[in-house]
């Protein structure tokens, strides 16, 4: 594992540090407004949104075309207790917030990184062997929806597949993970062995 400390080798239209401070901070934001009226998204639609807006490629990967990103959230306070924090204990509240994740391309290219607002490491650049590649697509072809239910804040696994064009988010509790997603997991780590 290769400590990075902020200074990822990519171009300056992406840099992941970046992109997973923003998402935090989006996450406090829309935990911290009222979530009610016809034009105001739901709190699902809220705390996804910084998730789909993510790149289709990785530029760490050597520019490839992303096949899937899985993350796990910790840190999180509920939405309750954000929404009657002060901003300078929402503020604080952020730097509890840690991103652990694996990009996987679709040429079976891989990495690891963990991110917070003090800290960002990344792994080396790994490749799947072909059989573990094809096991990893026919787990991430059996995730079950999510039903666009948020579980409880603490530790959220956000599992992003690039289909049609687009991200399809599905977010589960990290605690209550359905076996499909457990095998996701467990083939993410067997290779990886780092971060996730």
């Amino acid at each position: 594992m290769k400590r990075c400390d902020g200074q990822f080798p990519f171009p300056a239209r992406f840099h992941p540090t970046a992109f997973i401070r923003q998402a935090l901070a989006a996450i406090l934001f829309f935990s911290a407004i009222s979530l009610h009226g016809t034009d105001v998204p739901t709190a699902y639609d809220a705390w996804i949104k910084p998730w789909t807006n993510r790149p289709a490629a990785s530029p760490a990967l050597g520019a490839a075309g992303l096949k899937a990103i899985v993350s796990i959230v910790t840190g999180e306070a509920d939405y309750a207790a954000v929404t009657n924090m002060t901003p300078v204990e929402r503020l604080r509240a952020s730097y509890e917030i840690k991103v652990a994740a694996t990009e996987v391309a679709t040429n079976g290219t891989y990495r690891s990184y963990f991110v917070s607002n003090t800290d960002a490491l990344t792994t080396h650049t790994r490749e799947f062997s072909p059989e573990e590649y094809q096991k990893l697509n026919e787990a991430l072809a059996r995730v079950p929806e999510d039903h666009a239910q948020l579980p409880p804040a603490g530790r959220r696994v956000v599992v992003q597949i690039w289909d049609n064009n687009q991200w399809q988010v599905r977010v589960y509790d990290g605690n209550k993970l359905p076996p499909e997603v457990k095998a996701v997991l467990d083939l993410l780590n067997n290779p990886a062995g780092q971060l996730l």
